[in-house]
């Protein structure tokens, strides 16, 4: 039998064609189901995240977690899903698994620094919802080595000083973060007066009471607090013009200026002033009607709440000292239903997040926004 070389040679030609034609199109196939794969897990992926956010927008937070839990599946690498999660475990007030997921994440190699950054921020935010404000201070120190102009950083670290009331701090931060606000300086100078007056340094306690007054003329918490330094020195007269000015430029908090004068003559003397120059203000009116009351003047109060009461102000106090007047001409049935109301005649709503409070506050406690309460009467 003869061997034909040259069909060999042609045939083996042939065969290696067709096997790599067969190798590139199982290469194909192979990557076209990894491609694929890589598709459905992408969409998957997007999917999942996008039911997260929607979770988060109907405020669903358990929903929100499992439903980032299950996209990190797909993606364990995705640091921001990571970051929502720990986010959305301290919204439900479980900081200490906040804290884990955030902090674990800053073991992770190959960390950007604007992601470092942001697991920081992140990480003192989580302290700060904590209470434990020095470690707060601490991540947002560490954002600031890495980007020092990085203004939320700077803001949060400005926030936790006036949280945890280190005001001197405060003060500083507060002229290096932005524009200086020159209502909230003289609030943070007062705060530095009320705490060297608590310390008995009525000297220094003093210069910041007019260190605020200076920059905000209308800063009614130091006038009152300096009034409080000028009783400590025996300048009496000074203590009640501070006292009364404060009524002026603050009407809504006469009740609390008021209250601090001790000299009944004095005191009457300046109700009658404020009420002769004031007498359609419905707080000087308020707060000069529960001074004449307290004092035994009790027809005098009673004439001021009728007037209140005709200026449309329906108050559960003023109907209080209604009934006290006149419990001697009232069913017995009538002055103890009326008796045992609340005796809060005050209250004080932030207008930013609706906090309220029989408390006067400067600063909410809430949202933490300054002078942000409104007055009313109840």
């Amino acid at each position: 039998m003869s061997f034909d070389v040259g069909f060999l040679v042609q045939y083996k030609e042939f065969f290696v064609t067709i096997l790599a034609f067969l190798l590139g199109v199982l290469f194909s196939y192979v990557w076209f189901l990894g491609k694929r794969r890589k598709d459905d897990l992408d969409k998957k992926k997007i999917e999942s995240y996008v039911k997260g956010l929607n979770y988060i927008i109907e405020d669903e937070t358990d929903k929100a977690i499992e439903e980032f839990t299950e996209t990190a599946k797909f993606d364990p690498d995705l640091i921001d899903i990571y970051i929502s999660i720990g986010n959305l475990f301290r919204k439900k007030g479980e900081i200490n698994r906040a804290l884990i997921i955030h902090k674990s994440l800053l073991v992770r190699p190959h960390l950007t620094k604007q992601k470092k950054l942001e697991i920081y921020i992140n990480i003192g935010v989580d302290y700060r919802k904590a209470g434990l404000y020095d470690r707060a201070k601490e991540y947002f120190k560490n954002a600031l080595s890495i980007d020092p102009k990085n203004i939320k950083a700077k803001k949060l670290l400005y926030e936790v000083y006036e949280d945890s009331r280190d005001w001197e701090n405060a003060l500083v931060w507060h002229k290096r973060f932005s524009k200086k606000d020159d209502a909230i300086l003289a609030h943070i100078y007062t705060e530095i007066g009320k705490e060297k007056l608590k310390e008995r340094d009525f000297d220094q306690a003093k210069k910041n009471f007019e260190k605020a007054l200076k920059i905000n003329k209308s800063c009614v918490d130091a006038q009152i607090h300096l009034g409080d330094i000028f009783i400590q020195y025996g300048e009496i007269d000074k203590a009640y013009k501070q006292w009364t000015n404060a009524c002026i430029i603050k009407p809504e908090l006469s009740n609390i200026a008021l209250s601090k004068i001790q000299d009944i003559d004095i005191l009457k003397k300046t109700m009658i002033e404020l009420l002769k120059n004031h007498k359609d203000n419905k707080y000087i009116l308020y707060s000069c009607a529960n001074q004449f009351f307290s004092l035994g003047e009790k027809e005098k109060a009673i004439s001021i709440y009728k007037k209140l009461m005709n200026m449309g102000i329906k108050s559960q106090s003023m109907l209080k000292k209604f009934v006290e007047y006149k419990q001697d001409t009232l069913p017995n049935f009538v002055v103890k239903f009326v008796s045992e109301m609340p005796n809060e005649s005050i209250k004080y709503i932030c207008t930013g997040c609706g906090y309220a409070s029989h408390s006067p506050f400067f600063r909410c406690p809430k949202c933490r926004q300054w002078d942000s309460a409104k007055v009313e009467i109840v």
